[in-house]
């Protein structure tokens, strides 16, 4: 199997976990969930860099984030590939593409990208490894791999995939993608949940390097135009690639879905049942993390006096709730 590259988008500014998540220190680079001290950025990684043939990552974020990155990366022992600084975020398209194009010019011979989000949190290791590794076969056969959310209620704030045939949790097998769906209203969702055709679109992706820059030339010309000419005119900055700002921000501001998956091909969908969650806003948080007898997540220092089904949070400050 060809080596496999991980890039990991870290650009997000986790706005709906405002105050904890600010634009300056975003959720990625904080340690949300249960007595863990890892972030979820590094999480992430460590995550997959035990897997055979999974090379050290790619890591793309914004350049206010450089030092941040870079911090986190040497607390967990990993040196990246690249880290790539965007002058702006201009959404997954363009950031993958960047991702493809350093990848292409680090390894001569093919390989695959592992594209994953650096906020996301998996719950069931060993199943997350088992898909992943399903997943990188179908690549090596020229597919472009999605991974669906297997849903378990009726989601209104994430996109659905439609896939041509039911999907097999037990096998892992996979389907061609049917279509890409915008986030539903309550109906369609519970509509969605009765078929097994459907699941949340996870924003995870793998596939062979020379394929996306193939179908990226024929169905994206102008973002890999733009990442390309911002590629070329990039700076080294210590361990960073720092991009050319007036190249990159001409870059069409769309997302890999929207440029590729909805008009390739060679669009593949395979079920991940592993307790995926992209701790989106506070109530997910509460939903994933260790609660006390009363349904309580209490970090810090807290003292609660018949308070329930709270999320509980004290950075600093003795934190004090009554009957809440």
């Amino acid at each position: 199997m060809p080596k496999v590259i991980p890039v990991i988008l870290s650009g997000g500014k986790g706005t709906r976990l405002w105050p904890l998540s600010r634009e300056s220190y975003p959720k990625q680079f904080l340690p949300l969930l249960g007595e863990n001290e890892q972030s979820l950025l590094q999480e992430t990684i460590c995550r997959i860099v035990e897997l055979d043939d999974v090379d050290d990552p790619i890591i793309i974020c914004n350049e206010e984030h450089r030092f941040l990155v870079a911090e986190q990366m040497r607390g967990i022992g990993i040196t990246p590939k690249a880290i790539i600084l965007e002058n702006e975020g201009r959404n997954t398209a363009p950031a993958i593409t960047l991702g493809a194009i350093k990848a292409s010019e680090l390894v001569k011979e093919d390989s695959l990208l592992l594209i994953l989000s650096a906020d996301h949190m998996i719950g069931d290791i060993d199943v997350f490894h088992r898909v992943l590794m399903e997943g990188f076969k179908y690549a090596e056969r020229e597919n472009l791999v999605t991974f669906g959310i297997v849903p378990d209620y009726a989601e209104t704030g994430y996109g659905y995939i439609e896939s041509e045939f039911i999907l097999d949790t037990e096998n892992i097998i996979g389907s061609k993608v049917k279509k890409f769906i915008e986030k539903p209203n309550k109906d369609l969702a519970k509509e969605f949940i009765k078929s097994k055709k459907y699941t949340w679109n996870s924003g995870m992706f793998v596939f062979k390097t020379s394929l996306i820059i193939r179908e990226l030339e024929e169905k994206a010309p102008m973002v890999i135009k733009q990442c390309r000419e911002a590629m070329i005119k990039s700076n080294s900055d210590l361990d960073f690639t720092r991009v050319d700002p007036n190249s990159f921000s001409k870059a069409p501001n769309i997302s890999i879905d929207v440029a590729v998956m909805e008009k390739t091909d060679y669009g593949l969908v395979i079920p991940l049942n592993a307790g995926w969650s992209d701790i989106g806003n506070w109530k997910s948080l509460w939903d994933k993390d260790k609660k006390d007898i009363h349904g309580n997540v209490v970090k810090g220092k807290v003292f609660n006096f018949q308070s329930s089904e709270c999320y509980l949070r004290a950075e600093n400050r003795l934190l004090v709730t009554l009957g809440l």
